[in-house]
Formats: C-alpha cells, structure tokens, sequence
C-alpha cells in the first residue's frame, strides 16, 4: 500500500485550515496538561505550539489522517481490559500450575494493510496464552499455550476491533 505524502500539491486555504485546527487542539491540550494559562512563558509556549503544528502538517498532511477518533477512544477500553487478562493469564499459569497447558500453533489471515497487520500482531500477544510468533505476507502464526482455549474467535473480534479504529481501509 502506498500513500501520498507532502503538502506540496495541497491548497494553502486546506493548510491554513488543517493549521488552525491542530494549533487549536495543541494549545488547548497544553492548558489541559498545564492547568491553565499562564502568561509569563507564553511566548516560548506558542512558539513549541507552532513549531508542533508545523511538524504534524509534514508528517501526517491534511487528508492523510487514517484513524477514526471515536474508534479509537472505543479500542482503548478492550485493549486494557485484553492487557490485564493477558497478564492475569500469566501469572495463573506461573504461580498456579493446575492451570492446563496443550501448547499448539495457529495460523490466521490477515489483510493487505500493513499498519493492521502491525498492530493486530502486538495485541494478539496480550491475549491470554498467546504470542505472534512469524508474520508473512498473507499469515500470522500464532503460538498458543492451550489449544482449547478460543484464540481463533478472539482474534477475529480484535481484527473487527482494528477495522473499526481505521478510516476508509478495508481489511
């Protein structure tokens, strides 16, 4: 997959809008983190502001952006809660060794998009009793401890979770 990249073709009324909005959005995530205005360095904060701006312009140009805010917001919740059961899994097994263990392999599908393929490989590794072990290009293998464990239909839910994080990409 290949995307375009630069600002160079792009309308200056699309930059100084795209400008606009990001400055908006860092500065008020400054007085966020800050806890409000305070005007004796507001020079040199509007300067790392600008600066900032003008940086995410060149490194993710208007109409570039490929994530879904609210699918995002909605991914963050089910990966903690993957994470901990994940974790939890862990430690089950380490401290209490009635806990069964039939390690196996399996291979899924996964898309042509790279950027997916990437993040469904590193949470696929927080599901519990799991770790990616070889990604080709159409493949994952993925590293069980236990093969009755329902790891085929967790990692299609996390794929539908991936999907929905990603604007206008197909799977």
């Amino acid at each position: 997959m290949t995307m375009k990249t630069g600002i160079k073709n792009l309308k200056s009324s699309i930059l100084i809008q795209s400008f606009l909005l990001r400055f908006a959005l860092l500065a008020v995530g400054w007085m966020v983190l800050s806890g409000g205005v305070d005007f004796s360095d507001i020079w040199f904060v509007m300067l790392c502001i600008t600066a900032t701006t003008v940086i995410s312009i060149y490194t993710v140009p208007p109409g570039q952006w490929v994530l879904r805010p609210l699918g995002v917001i909605r991914f963050f919740p089910y990966f903690l809660i993957t994470a901990l059961r994940g974790g939890w899994d862990v430690a089950r097994r380490v401290f209490f060794r009635t806990v069964p263990v039939d390690p196996g392999f399996i291979t899924i599908e996964h898309g042509p998009d790279p950027r997916k393929t990437l993040i469904l490989a590193w949470v696929i590794s927080l599901l519990p009793g799991t770790a990616s072990c070889l990604i080709s290009e159409r493949t994952i293998v993925v590293h069980v401890l236990d093969k009755k464990l329902p790891v085929t239909e967790e990692i299609l839910e996390l794929q539908n979770r991936i999907d929905e994080i990603f604007a206008g990409v197909n799977r």
